[in-house]
Order: C-alpha cells, then structure tokens, then sequence
C-alpha cells in the first residue's frame, strides 16, 4: 500500500514540477486588465483537464484485473502497463535532455516554427480564418471570451500536453490498483492536491498579492530551468521503472511454476497434503 503512495505522490511532484503550467498561469496572472479572473479561469481548466486525464487513467486499469486475488496475466494488461511505462520513460528523459542541455523553458522563435503545434496553427489560420481572427488578437473579444480562452489553454495543459498526459494517465492507472476504495480515494486525492498545486499557485498568489506574479515568472523560470526538471526526471524515471516492472510481472506465461514441496511427516504426526508416501514393503511368505 505504501509503494501505491509513493507512486501517486512522485506522479504528483512530476506534475508540479513542469515548468510549462506555472509559467502560464502567472502569464495568466500578469494581465494588466484582469490578471485575477484569467488566473482563476486557467486553473478552473486545469482542474478539468487532470479530471479527464484521470479518468482515462481509470478506464484503462478497467481493461485488465486490479486487485491481488482477482489478478491474472493478460496480454491487455502487459500492454497497457508497456504502453504507460514507455509513455513515462520518454517524458523522463525528454526532461532529463533538456535539464542537461540547459535548455530554455519556453521555445525560441525557430524551434516554435518547427513545431506541430505552429504547423496546425497555420492550417487552422488558413482554414478557418475567422475563428482564427478571434485567437491571434486581431479583433477585440470580451473578457468573458478571454477567460474562457484562458480555461481551455489550463485544460489543455493538464488533459492533453503530451508531457503532463502520461503523467496523469499513469496516476490514474496506478490509483485503481490499490484494492481497498477509501485507501484508493485518499491516494488520488494525495495525487491532485500536489498535482493542481501549479495550476492554482498563480491564482491564489494574485488574489493575496495582487500585482507579484509579473516579477515570481522570472524567479521561478531559472530556478525550473536549473533543477525543476531535473528533479521531475528522476521522479518519472522512477516510477516508468516500477511500471516497467510491473509490466513484466503480468507478461503471460512469466511466472516460473513453482512445485508443491514435499514435507516428510515427523514421527507420531500424519502426512500432509503434497507429501509423497512411499509404498510399503510386502513380504512374501516363505514356503
């Protein structure tokens, strides 16, 4: 019970450690004309976007056992666990590289063209060139619209980025394995408080202290782009090698079947169940 604790909380620090979620909520936070109301919209998304990332979590541990007396090797769950751990370990080293390399938080203007999502952008421009019009600030739109734009960014960073998703997909996977219900809820509830704790930190920090978040956004990108990224790479790393692990464990045909000892009765005391009797002599009659 206590590894699925340490699973859940490491799943949950991976989380508050992503640089990409607190920098926009305190960009969020720095508007100069409603900086507590988008800050509040972007980490109502993000609230949203870790229920649903959650819950495909859940849907997946759902296609194969998850308690210890119910648990059989399938094929379908050594998929899905192969599939979270890879998931895991491609995110970790993602972070790991870029943590050595020194990389910058946010992409620079070459490295955004190259992007997929700046390829969609310009399809989408090209396509559907008046809603476009409403998102790239060529027309004014209302606050409501704003917040709202700000609420699907925060859902998109913790229901869809593809460096958050495993993360929360895997805390919901792992979440189901625990067999008893109240155990299970406290751990996800230990998941999302820490898990939330950046989309939600610039909101509260605005609404105490208006007017900070402009000057904590600098602060906070050098200190993630020295160590926040190497610390939520070794949690990641750790928990894809316990997946992993699992993985193996629910390979079929994995298990080494293990034969029934053999237990030799003590005088006065009767055979046990797998112990071999051997047979007794019969002496021939002499003639």
């Amino acid at each position: 019970m206590n590894n699925y604790y340490a699973i859940l909380a490491s799943l949950g620090a991976a989380v508050l450690l992503s640089p990409e979620i607190t920098v926009l909520g305190l960009v969020a936070a720095s508007d100069r004309r409603h900086p507590r109301t988008y800050a509040w919209a972007f980490g109502i998304g993000t609230i949203v976007g870790l229920a649903f990332a959650l819950v495909i979590g859940f849907l997946l541990a759902q296609t194969h056992p998850s308690t210890p007396q119910d648990h059989q090797s399938t094929w379908v769950g050594f998929i899905v666990r192969t599939s979270i751990a890879s998931a895991l370990l491609v995110v970790g080293m993602y972070r790991l590289v870029n943590a050595i390399r020194n990389a910058p938080i946010e992409k620079t203007p070459e490295q955004e063209e190259r992007s997929w999502t700046h390829r969609l952008g310009r399809w989408f421009k090209a396509t559907f060139p008046a809603i476009a019009k409403r998102f790239d600030g060529s027309i004014e739109i209302s606050t409501t619209e704003h917040a709202v734009r700000w609420a699907l960014l925060g859902f998109a960073c913790d229901g869809l980025h593809p460096k958050i998703f495993p993360i929360v997909t895997a805390a919901g996977h792992e979440a189901l394995q625990v067999p008893e219900s109240g155990e299970r809820a406290i751990g996800i509830v230990m998941f999302a408080v820490i898990a939330l704790i950046p989309g939600l930190i610039p909101a509260v920090v605005e609404t105490v202290h208006p007017g900070v978040s402009a000057r904590l956004k600098e602060a906070f990108e050098s200190f993630m782009k020295r160590y926040g990224r190497l610390i939520s790479a070794a949690f990641i790393l750790a928990v894809a090698a316990f997946v992993g692990n699992n993985a193996r464990n629910d390979m079929p045909g994995g298990e080494s079947a293990e034969a029934p000892a053999v237990v030799a009765p003590t005088v006065g005391e009767k055979a046990t169940v797998g112990t071999v009797k051997a047979p007794a002599a019969v002496s021939t009659p002499a003639r």
